[in-house]
């Protein structure tokens, strides 16, 4: 099944569209399970899944840069708990989906908030949801959301003596780790967390940064 994605333009809009798609109608069974990683060089008509990330603030350049490299190490790097996601994917941003495009399967990520890196005091941020998919109709659907300023408000201490292009990259990194996690909750339809990696179910600043550490926040996947 192809879905046609030519009409999501503007993310404001189409994070409405979406919305009220998940309240009110089930998801096609055949297209809601991603695939993994887009590689350069997929033969053309290999069935891939194709990632769109919306933004609801404008995002510079090189901030798009540093989430789409996020991800594409995370989904490299096996050992995070991402070998359910094996298998050709591309990436695009949603401001930039050109007229009658077509996907064999489509998972879209909200990023919410400001996904600018501040330097911040540190703040306790226990309980805190960074990310979430939703269940319709039985299914988990292919849909993921990301609060970037409260990933922010975790890793603002972080930012203290970094330059710019360096926050860019921690940010974009903890971003992707969260489109990861919940993106493991596609690819498996299931709710379940591991104790370890990147579907562990508490995040931690270390965790955030590819590390390890004492958990400061959590993931929250809602049925």
């Amino acid at each position: 099944m192809h879905h046609d994605l030519s009409r999501l333009g503007n993310p404001r809009l189409s994070s409405l569209i979406f919305g009220l798609a998940l309240v009110v109608s089930p998801w096609p069974q055949d297209s809601a399970s991603a695939q993994g990683l887009a590689v350069p060089g997929t033969p053309q008509g290999e069935p891939h899944t194709t990632l769109v990330i919306f933004a609801d603030r404008k995002m510079e350049d090189r901030d798009w840069r540093a989430v789409f490299e996020g991800v594409r190490n995370g989904v490299a790097d096996g050992a995070a708990g991402t070998q359910t996601l094996s298998g050709p994917t591309e990436i695009i941003r949603g401001d930039a989906i050109e007229p009658d495009l077509r996907v064999d399967a489509v998972v879209v990520v909200f990023l919410h908030g400001d996904c600018d890196l501040e330097p911040l005091p540190r703040r306790i941020a226990f309980g805190v949801p960074l990310g979430w998919v939703l269940r319709v109709d039985g299914r988990i659907a292919p849909f993921i959301h990301v609060d970037c300023t409260r990933i922010g408000q975790v890793l603002g201490p972080q930012a203290l003596g970094l330059d710019r292009d360096r926050r860019n990259s921690l940010m974009g990194g903890a971003i992707a780790r969260v489109v990861l996690h919940e993106w493991i909750h596609i690819a498996t339809q299931s709710s379940s967390h591991a104790q370890r990696g990147i579907s562990k179910a508490q995040f931690g600043v270390a965790d955030l940064t590819a590390g390890s550490g004492q958990p400061v926040a959590r993931l929250r996947s809602r049925w």
